[in-house]
């Protein structure tokens, strides 16, 4: 006879799994991903070292799903549901949303800095990199119009990469640079990459700046 799960045995195995995963994420930003361990990680989940290898079969996986987690929390911010779009064009949007996405990565900065341990972890700017392409491509697909006579594969692999070097080099600090200054240079950037006018780009970045304004209010009236 089949073992099965019922609702809420899954409800507490997922439960359990983002403890562990939370636990992960604030021992990696305190002490840094070398210095974290797994028995570390169970205390401070609260839970058993043999439940952590339950969920996680090393350290390696454990910190894949970690920046999953965060990679997840990052694009879905919600920001845009809090003002009112219906005034502005598509690429106005566009540029907002990618600004709030490369600004929300450096609130993680101390556990993305703590993972780079001085020297990029293995893994970590690829597994960056598929997720936002694969979400993105999702979200452009509507306007495939756009890459007319590109190559959209490599104007993806360029578009992302570019993004998390300079990301990389900020949290390095290799570039002293504010996260909304880069998220400002990069959504004009890409504007300018896919080959809008520059009429179009700065009404972009016209309306980006009243945005980000209006965004800020909400913010702190919360």
């Amino acid at each position: 006879m089949a073992y099965r799960r019922t609702e809420h045995m899954e409800k507490r195995v997922a439960r359990r799994k983002q403890q562990i995963i939370k636990a992960a994420e604030e021992l990696i930003s305190d002490h840094g991903y070398k210095a974290t361990t797994m028995q570390d990680v169970a205390r401070k989940a609260g839970t058993s070292i043999g439940n952590v290898y339950f969920y996680f079969s090393n350290k390696d996986e454990m910190v894949m799903e970690v920046i999953d987690h965060l990679c997840d929390e990052i694009w879905n911010t919600g920001d845009l549901e809090k003002v009112d779009l219906s005034s502005y064009p598509h690429y106005s949007i566009e540029a907002l949303d990618d600004y709030l996405k490369i600004t929300a990565i450096f609130h993680k900065k101390h556990f993305a800095g703590a993972v780079l341990g001085g020297a990029t972890y293995p893994g970590f700017r690829d597994r960056l990199i598929h997720f936002f392409e694969s979400k993105a491509s999702n979200r452009y697909r509507k306007y495939s119009d756009f890459y007319q006579g590109i190559d959209r594969e490599l104007a993806f692999a360029c578009h992302f990469g570019s993004v998390i070097n300079v990301m990389m080099n900020v949290l390095e600090e290799k570039l002293d640079r504010t996260p909304q200054e880069v998220g400002l240079f990069l959504a004009r950037w890409k504007l300018q990459a896919r080959g809008f006018r520059p009429d179009i780009v700065d009404k972009a970045m016209s309306d980006l700046q009243v945005l980000i304004r209006q965004i800020e209010k909400v913010r702190n009236k919360a």
